[in-house]
């Protein structure tokens, strides 16, 4: 097991007055790339071409027929659950289809014509019947799944081995064509079309399923007669341009001063730009493959660690505490010892008391004092244990 261990002496700051910057040796900081989008209205737009395959039916229905249906080209009769539907299971198997489907018909069931909202609806009454929906919801794999359903169908539903997919993909399908056509809105079904997926795969990555419904669609419009399909769809795509940077994920490690530990409060990630600080608030990215900040997440900021004169200096009254922080752990107190345990080795360390020490673990590496154990992914292949 590797360690450091650190006394720094180092040198004393005043509280009379804020710091302007934070020291380097009051950071606990680490990086990460992310990719966001810097101008919130400059985008590619690509037109699109969008037909069916004439073989390609949901719920023994065309899906050709199906976009003539909603585009206004002929009259459309939506049927209700056959009895074969009522009496068939559910299988293991759709119960993610079906958490998606209510939450996709609670977004747009405002938008939906009538005709369709009741017809949604009798199905959604039968999901919640077989199995009560949840609040929020993941979808792990959606886009995966409607990719695997536009690619072949026939496997899906031997895969699944149940009636009601085909209800519900009939129904997604119909939804999706609504909000796509009336409300220029695109959808998890519509955007996984591999003629759509391929057009936007050449300007962004699409492995993250936020970035890639930020994706939007314009001037949309129905045309008849077109080919096999008989009928098709002309838009544009609007395809946010990106880009990747790396932020900077830091805390102020404190100090303990006046018999009080203080440290100050500064924004978990920024990143610097034309002189300029940024920062990003994380609750509004999307890790999934990789990072996404959408553009709402970046907004200028006053206080920094590189500019701490807006920045609210915290303080608390001393006593024994643990704070994690973005790379490792700030902790004080009585006790005289840091055990460390990694794969079944132990190294015991014997320190100060009722002094503050920065604790970076190693990755899966347990930290005991007294009765508290610290453990942090850290990607460190050193233990660091340092006096502030």
């Amino acid at each position: 097991m590797i360690l450091i261990l650190l006394f720094a002496c180092l040198p004393l700051f005043t509280f009379g007055s804020h710091l302007s910057h934070l020291p380097a040796e009051r950071k606990a900081c680490k990086s990460e790339k992310i990719t966001y989008v810097p101008v919130e209205k400059d985008y590619y737009e690509e037109p699109i071409e969008l037909f069916f395959d004439s073989g390609l039916n949901f719920n023994h229905i065309p899906v050709t027929k199906i976009l003539k249906e909603e585009c206004g080209l002929i009259d459309k009769e939506i049927p209700s659950l056959s009895r074969r539907d009522k009496r068939s299971p559910f299988a293991r198997g759709i119960y993610r289809l079906s958490k998606y489907f209510i939450h996709f018909y609670q977004k747009s069931k405002k938008m939906l014509k009538p005709e369709l909202l009741r017809s949604v609806e009798k199905v959604v009454e039968k999901l919640n019947h077989i199995k009560p929906s949840t609040g929020k919801v993941k979808f792990a794999g959606i886009g995966k799944f409607f990719r695997e359903v536009w690619e072949n169908l026939e496997d899906v539903l031997r895969e699944e081995n149940d009636d009601h997919v085909n209800v519900i993909l009939e129904h997604t399908f119909r939804t999706s064509l609504q909000l796509l056509i009336h409300q220029n809105e695109t959808s998890e079904m519509i955007l996984n079309h591999p003629k759509i997926l391929d057009k936007i795969k050449k300007r962004i990555p699409v492995e993250n399923p936020a970035l890639l419904s930020s994706v939007r669609v314009s001037s949309v419009e129905c045309h008849p007669f077109h080919r096999d399909s008989q009928a098709v769809l002309y838009f544009k795509l609007r395809i946010p341009k990106v880009e990747r940077l790396t932020i900077e994920k830091c805390d102020d490690i404190g100090t303990i001063t006046e018999n009080s530990y203080q440290f100050y409060e500064i924004p978990t990630a920024t990143f610097k730009r034309n002189g300029h600080v940024f920062k990003v608030d994380l609750e509004k990215c999307v890790s999934d493959s990789f990072t996404f900040c959408p553009f709402d997440s970046i907004r200028p900021t006053d206080c920094s660690k590189e500019k701490l004169q807006h920045c609210n200096l915290k303080k608390e009254e001393l006593g024994n505490f643990s704070r994690e922080l973005q790379q490792g752990f700030a902790v004080y107190g009585d006790f005289k010892q840091i055990l460390m345990e990694k794969n079944e080795l132990q190294d015991l360390w014997l320190v100060k008391p009722r002094t503050l020490y920065h604790i970076i673990p190693q990755t899966n590496e347990t930290i005991t004092i007294g009765e508290k154990t610290l453990k942090q992914d850290t990607h460190s292949n050193v233990t660091v244990i340092r006096q502030v």
